[in-house]
């Protein structure tokens, strides 16, 4: 025989599920009969106690399913509530974030402006410095050029005179020869 250890937690069955157990077990008539027997063999107080304990259970599942459903609500409202609060706290960094976003666009553009006005007068004075070393080397080639035209035409004259002095110390040496090979010679 198969007996079934019941769970300590289980409820016991009540009346109508005993009676048909003991009518499927039995038979109609017997099962009824057999559920008068033990009924009537319980002691009133026991009856009574079991009753007592039946209608304490049943109230203890209405509390159960009672309290069940004001958590589920209390979870479901604060569920809620959560999911609302994450999206005000969601749009308010969105905003902040966006606001952030437009003066880092802003900051940027205005370096980006303040880089080119300073790229620009760096330019200029670039240009400037650039037109003065380029006079300034102009200047320089020049007065070199006059200086040099000056100096080779003084070169020239220089060495025109010691060509010409050259030339007339050799005619005069020449000429000095031939007139001791004439005055040699002539004698």
């Amino acid at each position: 025989m198969n007996v079934k250890q019941s769970d300590p937690s289980a409820r016991p069955p009540s009346y109508a599920e005993v009676a048909r157990i003991l009518q499927r077990a039995l038979g109609e008539d017997e099962g009824l009969i057999v559920l008068e027997f033990i009924i009537a063999r319980t002691p009133p107080e026991d009856v009574a106690r079991k009753q007592d304990i039946v209608n304490s259970e049943a109230a203890l599942r209405l509390e159960i399913e009672r309290v069940r459903t004001e958590l589920t609500e209390r979870i479901e409202q604060l569920r809620a509530e959560l999911l609302e609060r994450i999206e005000q706290v969601r749009a308010d960094l969105t905003k902040e974030l966006e606001s952030r976003h437009a003066e880092l666009v802003k900051e940027i553009e205005q370096v980006r402006a303040e880089a080119r006005v300073e790229s620009e007068r760096t330019r200029a004075e670039l240009i400037e410095r650039i037109e003065k070393i380029h006079a300034n080397l102009h200047v320089q080639v020049e007065s070199l050029r006059a200086d040099l035209t000056k100096e080779i035409v003084h070169s020239r004259t220089s060495l025109m005179r010691w060509t010409f002095a050259f030339w007339v110390t050799q005619m005069a040496a020449i000429l000095g020869i031939l007139f001791a090979v004439l005055q040699f010679f002539g004698r």
